[in-house]
């Protein structure tokens, strides 16, 4: 049995998002992703919209993504259409009532010996779980430099681009639970993410209109105690961009 099957039998659906253009991406899913038992999921590619199709349509909101972000003014073209299929990958599942669903970007790279992992990490998932990072990137630890700015956050609460409060930073870092789990901080990317029904409706709930960068959507919830989001020790999937930094995302932002 390889270790995607461990993924297989868990997940009643697994998707892969990506755009038709990027046939580079599409075919290192592919030859990466053999044996494992997705579905490639098409998103919104940002050279067939315009920002002011999805103003007036009533998709997106500049007042409330000027709620939570300082700069830019309105959120890139690019990252709307990302956070946009995302929003359709949550649609879908609430259709066909998927009760766990694997989401991963077409950047996501699998770590097979952490793979390997998922059948005790399944055991120690927590009852309440409603979404889980299988991989992340910054505000991982928890050592003694996290805990003093950590202090220094819930005293002053300050961000250069987002608007957080006292709250958010009181949950900013990850809170060991198991070995393999942790309740889930404010993380970037969703490069690899699973999300069970209800999570998927409290996810597209918060993006009527869309307001939030993807990951900023999963990250607002969990740190505002309205998902119960947790991360994998250690991660299942790293992000490809982090091993090319020259690489571009399904969206280009």
């Amino acid at each position: 049995m390889t270790a995607f099957q461990h993924l297989n039998t868990y997940y009643d659906k697994i998707y892969i998002l990506t755009l038709p253009r990027l046939q580079e991406r599409i075919e290192y899913i592919k030859k990466t992703f053999v044996g494992l038992d997705y579905e490639f999921f098409y998103g919104e590619d940002k050279a067939m919209h315009t920002m002011d199709e999805f103003k007036m349509n009533g998709t997106y909101s500049t007042e409330l993504y000027a709620s939570f972000y300082k700069s830019p003014s309105d959120m890139p073209l690019g990252m709307l259409c990302c956070a946009l299929g995302h929003v359709h990958i949550y649609e879908k599942i609430i259709r066909e009532g998927f009760s766990r669903t694997l989401i991963l970007e077409d950047d996501a790279v699998p770590v097979m010996n952490a793979i390997e992992q998922f059948p005790q990490i399944k055991m120690e998932m927590p009852a309440d779980l409603e979404l889980l990072y299988l991989g992340y990137e910054k505000n991982e630890g928890t050592g003694m430099k996290e805990k003093v700015k950590h202090f220094f956050y819930q005293l002053f609460p300050s961000n250069s681009q987002l608007k957080l409060n006292r709250q958010i930073f009181g949950n900013y870092y990850p809170k060991p639970i198991t070995r393999h789990i942790a309740k889930a901080g404010f993380h970037d990317c969703t490069h690899a993410y699973s999300v069970t029904l209800e999570g998927a409706r409290k996810l597209l709930t918060a993006q009527q209109p869309v307001r939030f960068h993807p990951d900023n959507l999963l990250s607002y919830l969990n740190c505002t105690d309205k998902l119960n989001g947790y991360i994998a020790r250690p991660k299942l999937f790293n992000q490809l961009s982090a091993f090319n930094p020259q690489g571009k995302s399904l969206t280009g932002h």
